[in-house]
This record gives C-alpha cells, structure tokens and sequence, in this order.
C-alpha cells in the first residue's frame, strides 16, 4: 500500500472487507489490517463526521456496514457474573441436578446420611441448603425451585409433634 489518502469508496470497501472478517466495522485506532491502518482510517471518518465533512449518502453507506459514529464505538465486553450470581446460578444447578430423584420420589428430602445416584452426598447438600434457608441467605430463585420440588426445610417438625403426642 503506498502512502498517501484513501478516498472513501476505496476505504468503505476495504473496511466492508474488515467487517465480514471482524463481525464488526469498529477498529481500534492504532489497528492494521491486510498491511493498512484501518484504525486511523475510521478514526478520520469519525472525525469528518463530527465536523460536517460526510455526505448523507457517505454517512448511511459507512453505518450501514456497521460503523458507529457516537461512543461507544464497540460493545462492551460482557461482566462477569458477580460472587452472588455464581453461587445462585451453581445452586439452581444442584438442584436441576435432583430432578430425577424428584420425578421419581416426588420431593427432594434426601436422608443427610444418602446420596442419589452419581452425587454421594447429595442429602449432606440437602441438609446444607436447610442452613442456609434457616439463615435467610439463599436467594429467592432457588427456595422457589427447591419448593417446586416438594423440599421440606424443617424435617425435624413433624418428629417433634409426634413426640409430644407420646410424652
């Protein structure tokens, strides 16, 4: 590529090019592509844009390839889930895990002592859940699944009337 200018339909077809390879027609200032400043040249573009230097015509053909002329130039990179929308997305995630066990017994009380096929310690779980319900720190989502699925968050009531009835 020699030095010097690159008109714009010359420039609009080469960054047309850049898009289909990218997914989008947003560069970094400082990027080269195929030995160009591709970068420099939408960076320009934008600047003839804020000064009234494009056409109308210059203007849709470059935006309908992609080009943002307004900031954000590009989408934002996604946020990571935070701690707490981990911890309810794994939580929601054992309990899809128990669906079978449900399907066939009807709820989710598994003994602490017994597992489910293929999760040793799914009633050890269990019991950790009621924890964690008896604290007020699990999320709603997942005391809804988990009362969906019949789970019972005080085992020991029904054993506590049944003793007071023999005493």
């Amino acid at each position: 590529m020699g030095r010097g200018r690159v008109d714009f339909s010359r420039g609009i077809n080469r960054l047309s090019s850049y898009a289909r390879a990218h997914g989008h027609a947003n560069p970094k200032s400082g990027e080269i592509w195929l030995g160009w400043t591709i970068g420099l040249w939408v960076s320009n573009l934008r600047l003839k844009f804020r000064t009234g230097k494009l056409s109308e015509n210059q203007i849709a053909e470059a935006e309908a390839i992609g080009v943002r002329f307004s900031p954000p130039y590009r989408d934002p990179k996604p946020k990571p889930p935070t701690r707490a929308e981990r911890r309810e997305s794994d939580l929601i995630l054992r309990l899809t895990s128990l669906e079978p066990f449900y399907r066939e017994h009807g709820h989710i009380n598994i003994r602490q002592l017994y597992g489910v096929d293929g999760w040793s310690g799914a009633g050890r779980w269990i019991a950790a859940l009621r924890g964690k319900y008896k604290r007020g720190s699990l999320p709603e989502s997942v005391i809804r699944k988990a009362e969906a699925m019949n789970i019972k968050w005080d085992m020991h009531s029904g054993r506590q009337q049944n003793q007071r009835l023999d005493h």
